[in-house]
C-alpha cells in the first residue's frame, strides 16, 4: 500500500503540483509568474539606470535634459513598481489562500473516503496520513513550493543579469561574487539533507505524541485518568517523547547554525574583497566615479540576491519534501481503484463499468441506486456464501481469519458467538466488505463480492459496530442519518422508535429535535441509551441484511431483552446477523455460528448445539453460572 519516492516520482509530483495550483488559482498563478519576472528584470536596470543618470548629471544642456527625466522616471518606475505588485499580488493572494484551503482539504479527505478500510490498521499508512494532514494543513502543501519556486526564478534572472552588468565593468568582479554565495548554497543544502531526514525518521514519534495529546483533551479519557490516578504516568510518557524529538531537531538545528554561520563568513570576506578590487580599478581609472557608485549597488544587489537564492533553493527543496509527503498519501490502494466489473444486486444484471467515476451503474430494465435489499431475489443462489475466506491485519504474523465457511440464507437471523479475539467483529468487516478478504470467496446472491462496486454494497446493507459513534447532533439527526432523505418520515422514526422502547427517552429529553451531547450544550445520554440509539440508527436505514456487533454490551438484561425482541420483530422479513459475546440472544437465532481461533467450528440451533455439547456448551455453560 505504501509506496517509496523514486525519482521518476518526484519529477511526476512536481508537475502535479503545478498542474493542480494552476486548477485551483490560475490568476494567482500567471500573476505572479508576471510580476516575478518584470520585478527581476526592473531590478537590475536600476544599477545601470543610476550610472547613466551619474553620467548625465555634470553635462545637462538642452539638448538631453528629457532623457534624463524619462532615465528618473523610469528608476522611479524601477523601484515602485516591485511594491504597487506586492499590493495586487497580497490581494490576489487572499482569494487564493481560501481556494486553495478548499482545494487540497478537498481533494485530501475525498481520497481519504475511498481508502481500503483495512488500511488504517497499517500504521505505515497511518504515518503517512499524518505527514499529508501536516502537510496540507501546516506547510500549505504545493503552495508554499509554488511561492518559493517564483522567487528562485526571480533570483535567478537578476543575478544573471546582475552578473553581466558587473562583468562589463570588469570580469575581476565576477569570481568574488560567486565564491560568494556557492559554499553558502552548499552548506545549506547539506543542512536541509539531514533536516528532512531527521523529521522523516521521526514520524511515528510524532504521531505518538499527537495521540497523547488528544488523551488530554478528550473528555473521557481525561475523566479515566483522573479517577484512576495515572494521568502523571501519560504526562511522562508525553514529556518523555516530547523531549526526544526536541533534542533530536536541537542538535539538528545547532550543526545547521555552524555551516550557515561559515557560509555567511565566506560571503562577507568575498564581498570586502569585491568592494576593495572596484575602489582600485577607480583609482588607476578604469572604472568612473557613476560606474564605481553602480557597482557598489550591483555588488550589493548581487549579494543579496545570491545570498536570498540560497535560501530560496533551500526552502523550495524543503517545502518539496512537504508535497511529496502530501502526495505519498495518494499511493494508498482504494476501494475503486482499479475500477473493473460493477454488478447489480438484482439478478441478471451484470454491467461493466469503470469503478472510479463514481456514478451510479445503471442499465435498462436494471437500475442499481435502487434500495433492492440483499437477499430478496428468486435465484437458488440467494442469500451470503463464504468459502474458505482469510484475513491478516497489516503487520500481523498470523491469520485472524484462517479458512472462514458459513452459508447464511436470505431472511435468516444468524447469532455469531465465540471467545475475545476469535474473530467475530473482524467476520463482520469482512462480510460487509470494508475489508477485502486476503484469500477465498464471498458471493452475494451468486455474486463475488470482489465484483460488486462497494457503494451498491454498502447501500444495501445496515452495520451498527461495537464502537458506534455518539453524534452530537438532535435525535432525529441521530437517527435517521442512515437515511437522511427519510430524515422527517414520522411514521417510519415512529416505528423505529417504538420497537427499541424509546417512547419514554423521547418525551423525557424534549423530543426528537433535541440536541443531544454536552459538547455543545446538548442533553447527554447514558451508555446503554447511547447504544439504543446506534440500534435505531442502523434499523432506520432501509436495508436488506443488518449487521450488529455487540448490540447490547452497554444494556442491562431486563433492557437487553426488551430492544432484542423489539429488534427481532421489526426485521422479519430482513437478513440478520448479531455477534454476541452473550449467549442469551442465541434462542431466538434461527442458526447460531460458534468461532474459535479464526474459524467456524460449529453452526446449528441452540438446542442442537446445547445437546451437542462442543465449545458452544461449554461457553453457555460459564455464563449460566453468573445467573444461577
Amino acid at each position: 500500500m505504501y509506496v517509496m519516492i523514486t525519482e521518476k516520482k518526484r519529477g511526476r509530483y512536481f508537475l502535479r503540483c503545478i498542474q493542480d495550483i494552476m486548477r485551483f488559482m490560475p490568476l494567482l498563478f500567471w500573476g505572479k509568474l508576471f510580476t516575478s519576472i518584470a520585478e527581476g528584470i526592473l531590478r537590475v536596470w536600476q544599477p545601470l539606470l543610476i550610472a547613466e543618470i551619474f553620467q548625465m548629471a555634470p553635462v545637462l544642456n538642452d539638448a538631453n535634459t528629457s532623457v534624463f527625466e524619462c532615465k528618473i522616471i523610469f528608476l522611479c518606475v524601477c523601484i515602485g513598481f516591485p511594491s504597487v505588485c506586492t499590493i495586487l499580488l497580497r490581494a490576489v493572494g487572499l482569494y487564493g489562500e481560501c481556494r486553495k484551503e478548499t482545494f487540497y482539504g478537498r481533494e485530501m479527505y475525498g481520497f481519504a473516503r475511498r481508502m481500503r478500510l483495512e488500511a488504517l490498521e497499517d500504521k505505515k499508512v497511518l504515518d503517512s496520513f499524518r505527514k499529508a494532514d501536516a502537510a496540507y494543513s501546516q506547510h500549505l502543501a504545493g503552495s508554499r513550493m509554488f511561492s518559493y519556486l517564483l522567487m528562485d526564478v526571480e533570483a535567478v534572472l537578476i543575478c544573471i543579469s546582475t552578473f553581466f552588468v558587473v562583468g562589463s565593468f570588469s570580469v575581476w568582479l565576477l569570481p568574488g561574487a560567486i565564491l560568494g554565495v556557492v559554499p553558502h548554497l552548499l552548506l545549506d543544502l547539506i543542512s536541509e539533507r539531514r533536516r528532512n531526514r531527521t523529521y522523516r525518521g521521526q514520524s511515528a514519534k510524532r504521531r505518538r505524541l499527537a495521540y497523547l495529546w488528544r488523551l488530554f483533551c478528550t473528555k473521557e479519557p481525561v475523566k479515566e485518568m483522573r479517577t484512576m490516578g495515572f494521568q502523571d504516568y501519560l504526562k511522562e510518557k508525553w514529556v518523555e517523547t516530547n523531549v526526544d524529538v526536541v533534542r533530536e531537531m536541537e542538535e539538528l538545528e545547532l550543526k545547521s547554525v555552524r555551516l550557515s554561520a561559515l557560509g555567511v563568513l565566506v560571503r562577507n570576506c568575498c564581498y570586502v574583497a569585491n568592494v576593495a578590487v572596484a575602489l582600485l580599478l577607480m583609482l588607476r581609472g578604469k572604472l568612473a566615479a557613476g560606474q564605481f557608485a553602480a557597482c557598489l549597488m550591483a555588488f550589493g544587489l548581487l549579494q543579496d540576491q545570491l545570498f536570498m537564492l540560497s535560501g530560496f533553493v533551500t526552502a523550495l527543496i524543503q517545502s518539496y519534501h512537504h508535497v511529496e509527503e502530501y502526495y505519498d498519501f495518494f499511493q494508498a490502494e482504494t476501494e475503486d481503484a482499479d475500477g473493473g466489473v460493477c454488478h447489480s444486486m438484482k439478478e441478471g444484471c451484470t454491467v461493466k463499468a469503470d469503478c472510479t467515476s463514481g456514478k451510479d451503474c445503471i442499465r435498462e430494465g436494471c437500475i442499481t441506486g435502487e434500495n433492492e435489499p440483499i437477499g430478496r431475489g428468486s435465484s437458488a443462489e440467494n442469500g451470503i456464501r463464504l468459502r474458505d475466506v482469510h484475513f491478516r491485519y497489516p503487520g500481523a504474523e498470523q491469520d485472524t481469519l484462517n479458512g472462514v465457511n458459513l452459508d447464511i440464507k436470505k431472511g435468516e437471523h444468524v447469532v455469531i458467538v465465540g471467545v475475545n479475539g476469535s474473530g467475530k467483529t473482524t467476520l463482520s468487516k469482512v462480510l460487509t466488505g470494508a475489508y477485502g478478504a486476503a484469500s477465498g470467496e464471498i458471493l452475494y446472491d451468486g455474486i463475488s463480492i470482489s465484483e460488486i462496486r462497494k457503494k451498491e454494497l454498502y447501500r444495501r446493507l445496515s452495520l451498527v459496530s461495537q464502537d458506534f459513534v455518539h453524534y452530537h447532533f438532535s435525535f432525529r439527526e441521530n437517527v435517521c442519518i442512515s437515511d437522511f432523505e427519510a430524515m422527517y418520515d414520522e411514521k417510519r422514526i415512529r416505528k423505529v422508535t417504538d420497537a427499541m422502547g424509546m417512547q419514554e427517552l423521547i418525551q423525557g429529553i424534549g423530543g426528537l429535535d433535541v440536541q443531544l451531547g454536552r459538547e455543545f450544550g446538548g442533553r447527554e445520554l447514558s451508555g446503554g441509551e447511547w447504544q439504543k440509539v446506534a440500534i435505531a440508527r442502523g434499523l432506520f436505514r432501509n436495508s436488506g441484511l443488518i449487521i450488529l456487533d455487540e448490540p447490547t454490551s452497554a444494556l442491562d438484561p431486563l433492557m437487553e431483552y426488551e430492544v432484542l425482541t423489539g429488534f427481532l420483530n421489526l426485521i422479519q422479513d430482513r437478513t440478520s446477523v448479531v455477534i454476541s459475546h452473550r449467549v442469551g440472544i442465541c434462542r431466538y437465532a434461527d442458526k447460531i455460528v460458534v468461532m474459535k481461533e479464526g474459524r467456524v467450528v460449529e453452526c446449528g440451533t441452540h438446542e442442537e448445539l446445547k445437546s451437542a455439547g462442543g465449545e458452544y456448551a461449554r461457553i453457555w455453560g460459564e455464563q449460566a453460572k453468573w445467573y444461577k
